[in-house]
């Protein structure tokens, strides 16, 4: 009887008298003057016809404060943008905001800035003194721990959705630029469209993540750990960009038949070293082919797995995600029957691209023109815009090279030689291109046509050019009619050309660009944000430009130098667009080899 009174009384029990219940509101309001409305003017692409300008359309997405002056949020939510501009939570005022530091695409992770202290003391007086949140603690981000997602979720007021943290879990997808070996969170309050790049707080206010997926499943939101984001974000404060570590080695779990070729005990446990990446970290550290890795900055493997004091068990590569450059991790490795103790020191390493590139700000895709073929860098964005066509070339994937790239056929103009084929039954749409004038082509097509267009300048091309495709499929193009077959192309999209003063025109029908010092490479490709190459959009070191709709000088393309520029849907030039010279032989800029941030 006794103990049917206790459960009564259990049950009948306010449950603020069972232990303090967080006010969400209350957490809701407190943090809500450092969440912002980041809404993106991006520009898209059309990958079989990649010199078209695309249409601007709009992109909504979360951000918030973690300085005075700071904003973090995805790198999704302002890849290709040309504008950049908030909303406070207390008004539809709309500030420009530019990139401060070149995003991370490996962990979806941008770092914003005012374009000027006038706009931030402008946003201040219509929201009020910005308040930074701060990043959360490990005893708040265990599994079961309660989270509230804010953010603009199909929304544009700030809303919330309350859950718990189901679990930490591995998200490994070689084929993804985003993401790829990074261990998030999953929750499974909403997180919705809109939410990307928003704070999930725990019930003191703090980031415990940060929005990054949606629609993984019923209920199941992803975001990116608070342990992972604050060590990325504090390098791109400090250094302008986060630049990716890793040791430099592929390895899987052991099993029992690796196990018995090695001569190791049936339950020996650990990560078998399949490759090392010459002059990685783990190639210093004196890893080889064959060891046994068997624990991690202290962290013994077991199943690929470690068991972190705070979260549980996680994959092993959880200890490199986001360990800064020049950490210092002990390795215990077994080799043979050896046990050896190693120093590996984090440095940032380009590991060798393994499937096709996707395309996005890290990752151009190469392409070029001759003679009306529209030639062009396959990439996993082409073969899916050539799928939603209704046509299937995903058997380009069983022939990408470790090393150089694929190039098809992506387009035919009219009114070229290469129409000429096509019109007289030789399709040769979307056929692989494989060499030029007899010599391979697995890679460099810019510098190929570079040469081939000086040859044709010079006089010294030969008459007849050709072009070797899949299928035992050859064309012959005549050289002389190379800058006609280029003319048809600006003739439609005017666009792609400069139009500066024509050169002469020479004997054999080419132009003599030398009498103007008219160089035919992309220009507006060099100098500027990244390293050696193509200024990072709307950063603080891209050169200015001039809006072509209104003349009006612009400090980058994310200022929105016009203002009355429209938000959605327009197809108006964009501002600080590069122009480029009369042979369009590809965009050339760092990341165009595919490294990764």
């Amino acid at each position: 009887m006794r103990i049917v009174v206790i459960l009564t009384w259990l049950l009948i029990l306010p449950v603020s008298a069972l232990g303090q219940v967080a006010d969400w509101k209350q957490v809701k309001d407190r943090v809500a003057g450092a969440i912002v409305h980041v809404r993106v003017v991006h520009e898209t692409r059309e990958y079989l016809k990649p010199y078209r300008q695309g249409d601007l359309k709009l992109r909504m997405g979360t951000g918030f404060f973690v300085s005075k002056g700071l904003l973090v949020t995805n790198q999704h939510v302002i890849e290709g943008a040309r504008t950049i501009k908030v909303e406070g939570v207390g008004s539809k005022e709309k500030f420009a905001m530019r990139v401060a530091a070149e995003p991370s695409v490996r962990f979806d992770l941008a770092l914003l800035e005012f374009v000027s202290d006038e706009e931030r003391l402008r946003f201040e007086a219509v929201n009020g003194p910005i308040q930074p949140l701060e990043w959360g603690e490990w005893d708040a981000a265990r599994p079961g721990a309660q989270v509230a997602v804010l953010g603009f979720g199909n929304s544009d007021q700030l809303v919330a959705t309350q859950g718990i943290i189901s679990n930490w879990e591995p998200r490994h997808d070689l084929f993804q630029r985003r993401l790829d070996h990074v261990t998030l969170i999953r929750t499974d309050a909403a997180v919705n469209p809109g939410n990307s790049g928003g704070p999930v707080v725990s019930d003191q206010g703090r980031v415990i993540g940060i929005s990054a997926r949606y629609g993984a499943g019923e209920n199941i939101g992803l975001l990116i750990p608070f342990v992972t984001a604050r060590q990325v974000v504090a390098v791109m404060r400090k250094e302008g960009r986060f630049v990716k570590t890793d040791p430099g080695l592929i390895a899987y779990n052991l099993n029992p038949v690796v196990r018995a070729t090695l001569g190791l005990d049936p339950g020996q446990q650990g990560m078998v070293v399949s490759h090392v990446l010459p002059g990685s970290p783990a190639d210093r550290a004196g890893l080889r082919q064959w060891d046994v890795l068997t624990s991690v900055d202290g962290y013994a493997i077991e199943h690929g797995e470690i068991r972190h004091e705070h979260i549980g068990k996680v994959p092993y590569w959880f200890v490199f995600n986001a360990a800064p450059e020049g950490a210092r991790l002990a390795l215990e490795v077994l080799r043979g029957s050896t046990h050896l103790y190693m120093q590996l020191n984090l440095t940032p390493v380009s590991m060798p691209r393994i499937w096709l590139p996707t395309e996005g700000e890290d990752y151009r895709a190469e392409w070029g023109f001759l003679g009306g073929l529209v030639i062009t860098e396959v990439t996993r964005d082409l073969l899916e815009e050539i799928e939603e066509g209704g046509n299937w070339r995903w058997d380009l994937v069983n022939d990408a090279p470790r090393a150089g790239k694929l190039y098809v056929v992506a387009n035919i103009e009219p009114g070229t030689q290469a129409m000429a084929y096509q019109e007289y039954g030789l399709d040769m749409l979307q056929l692989r291109v494989l060499a030029i004038d007899g010599v391979p082509l697995e890679g460099a097509l810019s510098d190929r046509l570079d040469a081939l267009y000086h040859a044709v300048e010079e006089g010294s091309a030969p008459e007849v050019v050709t072009v070797d495709l899949e299928k035992h499929i050859s064309i012959r193009l005549d050289t002389a009619r190379l800058a006609a077959d280029m003319q048809a192309l600006e003739d439609r999209y005017p666009a792609i050309a400069r139009k500066a003063p024509r050169p002469a025109q020479t004997a054999r029908g080419g132009w003599n660009r030398r009498a103007h010092q008219v160089s035919h490479r992309w220009l507006g490709a060099s100098g500027g944000g990244k390293e050696g190459g193509r200024p990072v959009p709307g950063s603080r070191r891209e050169s200015r430009s001039v809006s072509r709709t209104t003349g009006q000088s612009c400090g980058g393309a994310l200022n929105d130098c016009a203002h009355g520029q429209p938000e959605q849907g327009s197809s108006t030039a964009s501002q600080g667009r590069p122009t480029h010279a009369r042979w369009p032989v590809g965009e050339r800029f760092p990341g165009s080899g595919g490294a990764k941030p």
